[in-house]
């Protein structure tokens, strides 16, 4: 709504003023705050014309930033070019170094949706069918070991 503030903010922010101030002194306050945003930006473009005037290039408040002035008032296109070939051509060599691993990885992811995917189909199959295991008997493979477990637990706890 007002540079990333929302409906809700801004309405919290209204009433912390209003019981801070007061319904009567708000809107003298409001006026004073807008007086004061207008001289700092009155302040802040009478610098960057002053400091335009004095490097003798338009300078414009976005381009205070050190990398944007840098680039755009002290080095040249041929500058900036040479600096940044080296790292063009290093992020270049890295993209092709790295393509076989992102491919291998998204293989694999591949692989192992489908797999997921017929684990998931064939357990809902085998209900729809009313039988657990593969052969039809009502058991799976893993009951055998479980009982075997069971057997094994039993007779540790007989050893004990």
């Amino acid at each position: 709504m007002f540079g990333g503030l929302g409906g809700t903010e801004f309405l919290v922010i209204i009433l912390i003023a209003i019981f801070l101030w007061g319904p009567d002194k708000l809107p003298k306050a409001l006026a004073s705050l807008r007086r004061f945003i207008s001289k700092a930006r009155n302040m802040a473009s009478n610098a960057a014309a002053d400091l335009s005037r004095e490097i003798g290039t338009d300078i414009r408040p976005e381009d205070l930033n050190p990398k944007t002035f840098v680039r755009k008032h002290i080095l040249t296109e041929e500058d900036q070019e040479m600096l940044t070939s080296p790292l063009k051509s290093t992020m270049r060599d890295l993209q092709d170094g790295t393509k076989p691993l992102k491919e291998g990885l998204t293989d694999a992811t591949r692989d192992i949706e489908s797999t997921r995917r017929s684990v998931n189909r064939g357990s809902i199959t085998r209900e729809a069918n009313g039988t657990n295991g593969a052969n039809g008997s009502g058991t799976t493979a893993a009951e055998p070991a479980a009982e075997r477990g069971r057997d094994r637990a039993a007779s540790f706890d007989d050893v004990t």
